[in-house]
């Protein structure tokens, strides 16, 4: 073995343990507790341990007493003397121990929960006798009770600090109480009043109803102002008090208001509208004169004003409105005749009529708006009506098994629809070729319009209807009939095909036609029918169906109508 083995294998380990056993002889040695704990001796003058003797005298004395009978406060003396022996002990010396301070801690808590025993029974005491005498009635001797409560719980809390009976939430609950019976004459008052508001309510003695109820009024705004933490004090009845005055001051109004609108109405049954819109006027005056003078009055109400002016322009302007209603008869019985003259002259009086209803009695119930759009747009075109009958009458074709309804045979061209409505939404535009690029909405607006001219029912055809003029196809050759794909031109001029058997043009192909659909399910999809100059003639043989949104507006839709 060489040196450098001998040096690391022996060596350095001895190294190490020899520097460890010295860490372990000089490091820290076992400590004797007892010695530790040991307190330096000390021995107490006599005088001072005779205070603490004593001490122990007066609460042992103290202690015989309670063992014998009830104590009182003169007694405590003896536990107070105690206390003030402990402490001269526990101050006196240079040097006392842990159970000195915690006996003069035990002394003090006692005495301070004993005596406040006596104030804390008597202020329960006193507590329930003065909501005893509350509900009896007495309040001036519950106000007394509950005053002497407040002042036994208030020594309590001041002079026995270390008593479990110390509460200042008492006191501030206790003093609630006190608020309330302060408060509680006044109270009694409000009811009494309140009493009296009920009896001129009933004979129906508004003003002095209002009047008392002013006095209530002052009485709450006092009683919240002085007894704030009372829960009598509210702010909302001061506002249900302010709501109750201002109806019953409005209240003979609204009596007037009703009588005179009652007395119109009775007049409109007997069929008096001159009288009745003379007693609806005066109810609309008196209904503006109470939301001037009374605003926050439950009556107050724009709506009645609105109501009643309604009402008397309507009595008011009764003859010249059944006039309106006789002639808009008259025009569509005279249009369905075709007695264009005549419609034409009564077109000229009814627009003359509506202007003056409309600028005189602006509210009547005779002003119709769509009454006044037909017969603006009748008044526009009424030198047309001749041409535009012809030009339906002379077009139009039987429906099979349906009599009284009759089909326009073509689609509706351009320049029919350009007539009609002063517009041409096309696409394509040819006054020769049907109109397309018009939405559902704005073919029923083409058939109400045409409504108006003949004065009988326009509309878009059902699916029934349509397929009753299309028939049988089993042996057409639809190229001679139908505008398709095969043709090649896309969109045709109407009519530039064959009819189909039963006299109608371009039911198939051309542009697929929107078909009738409820108003009451607008914003839904509507149905258009028949194909289209893009479809092949396989598709339009079966007579496609298909839906569109009704504000849609494609060139491959058009439409034609159905008279009835």
């Amino acid at each position: 073995m060489n040196l450098n083995k001998l040096f690391f294998f022996i060596l350095i380990p001895l190294f190490f343990i020899g520097f460890f056993v010295l860490i372990t002889i000089s490091g820290p040695k076992t400590i004797d507790s007892d010695e530790f704990m040991k307190k330096p001796s000390f021995e107490i003058p006599e005088e001072y341990e005779a205070l603490r003797l004593k001490s122990l005298s007066m609460e042992g004395q103290f202690e015989e007493i309670l063992s014998l009978r009830e104590y009182n406060l003169s007694d405590l003396d003896l536990l107070l003397e105690a206390i003030e022996l402990q402490e001269l002990y526990v101050s006196a010396l240079p040097y006392h121990g842990f159970q000195a301070h915690q006996r003069l801690d035990f002394l003090k808590q006692r005495y301070d929960q004993l005596a406040s025993e006596i104030y804390h029974a008597q202020s329960i005491l006193d507590e329930r006798l003065s909501q005893e005498y509350s509900e009896q009635g007495e309040h001036a001797k519950a106000i007394e009770k509950i005053q002497s409560a407040i002042e036994g719980q208030t020594t309590i809390n001041e002079l026995y600090g270390l008593s479990t009976h110390r509460d200042m939430n008492r006191i501030t609950q206790l003093k609630r109480t006190l608020n309330y019976y302060n408060a509680y004459p006044l109270y009694a008052e409000i009811q009494e009043l309140e009493r009296k508001v009920m009896e001129f309510v009933k004979s129906e003695e508004w003003i002095a109803a209002a009047e008392v109820m002013q006095q209530i009024i002052k009485k709450q705004l006092f009683l919240n102002s002085e007894y704030r933490s009372s829960k009598l004090a509210s702010s909302s009845k001061v506002n249900d008090y302010k709501l109750r005055e201002v109806t019953y001051l409005s209240e003979p109004l609204r009596q007037d208001i009703n009588s005179f609108t009652a007395k119109a109405d009775a007049l409109v049954q007997k069929q008096d509208y001159k009288s009745a819109a003379a007693f609806y006027q005066e109810a609309l005056r008196l209904q503006i004169e109470l939301n001037k003078n009374f605003l926050e009055s439950p009556y107050n109400s724009n709506d009645q004003v609105n109501d009643l002016l309604v009402k008397s322009q309507t009595a008011g302007s009764y003859d010249l409105g059944e006039s309106i209603n006789n002639l808009n008869f008259e025009i569509d019985r005279d249009l369905r005749l075709r007695n264009l003259g005549l419609a034409k002259e009564k077109i000229i009086r009814i627009a003359d009529a509506i202007l003056r209803i409309k600028e005189e009695f602006p509210k009547s119930a005779y002003n119709d708006r769509d009454l006044e759009i037909k017969i603006k747009f009748l008044n526009y075109i009424r030198n047309d009506l001749l041409r535009i009958q012809d030009r339906v009458y002379e077009n139009l074709l039987p429906i099979p098994d349906e009599p009284s309804k009759q089909i326009y045979k073509s689609e509706v061209s351009q320049a029919f629809y350009d007539m009609i409505m002063g517009v041409n939404p096309s696409r394509y535009q040819d006054d020769l070729k049907p109109v397309e690029s018009v939405s559902w909405e704005d073919a029923r607006n083409f058939c109400k319009r045409l409504s108006w001219i003949l004065g009988l029912t326009v509309r878009l055809p059902k699916e029934y209807e349509f397929r009753a003029m299309v028939g049988r196809l089993r042996y057409v050759k639809l190229e001679k009939h139908v505008v398709s794909n095969l043709d090649g031109d896309g969109l045709a001029d109407i009519q530039s095909k064959e009819a189909l058997a039963l006299g109608a043009h371009d039911l198939l192909g051309n542009v697929s036609e929107w078909l009738y659909s409820e108003e009451a399910n607008y914003g839904d999809f509507a149905k258009h029918i028949g194909g289209h100059f893009g479809d092949s003639l396989e598709a339009i043989y079966t007579v496609p169906l298909r839906q569109a949104n009704r504000n849609e507006r494609s060139r491959l839709i058009g439409f034609r109508f159905v008279v009835e």
